[in-house]
């Protein structure tokens, strides 16, 4: 018992002078292992430039669909599919037996109306003639009242004849203007520079007037690559904007371009606007076809503001949680995101510029927990 008495006071004496050497309090010590050590990003206001990206098809500005005026039977078809063609050259052409005597019945009936009318016009003289000399035996009381009604009915019925032959030769003009017309679009003719695009017959097939036989790209208008985007992405796109264009063709190489047209109403079926770039090829070969990938500079710019994505707690949409740091505890707000730029967030709404946003442990902290900030970046 006697070692015990010995060892106690020796145990006090030791606490006692452990403790006043000691600089800091007991309570202060007690408060920091309770607090969580975070780090924190202020939130930091950027002017930002929308960039819309969509992919698309190359094609021509002014594209159309060639056919024949009339039907028939196609003769010959002088073109490929991708073959370039000069203004004026014929690309396919009908077989013209059945058109041209069309054409030499439209003439020969032209030729009989115009002898009907000779005919009329002989037969218009006679009827004068036999009146004047009917009007003159009736005033000698040489020829009957009725004799002389006789001879005017018939005056009268030349000019009509005279008319109607005239109406037939009107006719018939009109017929063979049609039947030349007819024939001179029995051929498919290039209506500029430009390029087959798609053929969509052969020879010897039965074809019926305004069937498309070829699908046209002008050569000498702008080529354009068409996209589809949404409400969302159309808000942001103006006549003007720039764009850069790339295809699988050309690696690496971007192509200028400017945005031409917008369209007003939406597609009925997609719920997408067509958007029209126009791509300066830069002396490279571009076709029709071709698939590109769009990237549109808005001119419009709007303030957000920016922090990392290790800061989102949970996200819906475009909705999510962060974790601000105010008065040394982990408050929980909503915020808007407008858009994810690689590791950043860019927030609309929810957020103040220089916000404490808690970047780290944001999986592990409670509500109003306490948090001693080790680092700002």
């Amino acid at each position: 018992m006697k070692k015990v008495t010995r060892i106690l006071p020796l145990l006090s004496i030791t606490l006692f002078l452990f403790a006043c050497g000691n600089n800091e309090s007991p309570l202060a010590e007690q408060n920091t292992p309770n607090s969580r050590k975070v780090e924190t990003f202020a939130a930091a206001p950027i002017d930002y430039e929308e960039v819309i990206f969509a992919t698309g098809k190359l094609a021509s500005s002014e594209e159309s669909k060639l056919s024949f005026k009339t039907g028939g039977i196609i003769k010959k078809i002088h073109v490929k599919e991708g073959q370039q063609v000069r203004k004026g050259q014929v690309l396919a052409e009908l077989d013209l037996s059945e058109i041209q005597a069309q054409t030499q019945q439209a003439s020969l009936g032209r030729e009989q109306a115009s002898l009907n009318i000779d005919n009329a016009k002989l037969a218009v003289k006679l009827a004068e003639r036999d009146y004047r000399n009917a009007k003159a035996l009736y005033q000698d009381s040489v020829a009957t009242l009725e004799q002389l009604e006789n001879a005017e009915v018939q005056l009268d019925n030349a000019k009509n004849q005279l008319e109607a032959a005239g109406k037939g030769l009107d006719f018939s003009s009109r017929n063979v203007t049609m039947a030349e017309f007819n024939l001179k679009y029995s051929k498919i003719i290039a209506p500029s520079n430009g390029v087959i695009l798609r053929k969509k017959a052969e020879a010897n097939e039965l074809t019926s007037p305004g069937k498309v036989i070829f699908d046209f790209g002008t050569k000498d208008k702008a080529m354009v690559i068409r996209v589809n985007l949404t409400d969302k992405d159309i808000i942001h796109v103006n006549l003007g904007d720039r764009a850069d264009v790339q295809f699988d063709a050309y690696n690496n190489h971007v192509f200028e371009g400017i945005v031409r047209e917008i369209a007003s109403i939406a597609d009925p079926y997609t719920n997408t606007y067509e958007v029209e770039v126009e791509v300066v090829s830069g002396g490279k070969k571009l076709l029709s076809g071709f698939i590109g990938t769009v990237e549109i500079e808005s001119a419009s710019k709007v303030v957000l503001l920016e922090i990392p994505v290790d800061a989102l707690i949970k996200a819906n949409a475009n909705k999510g949680e962060i974790f601000l740091a105010q008065n040394g505890k982990a408050k929980k707000v909503p915020i808007e995101i407008h858009r994810i730029r690689g590791d950043r967030l860019l927030v609309s709404k929810g957020l103040e510029a220089q916000d404490e946003v808690i970047i780290s442990s944001v999986g592990y902290i409670e509500e109003d927990e306490t948090i001693l900030i080790s680092q700002k970046q």
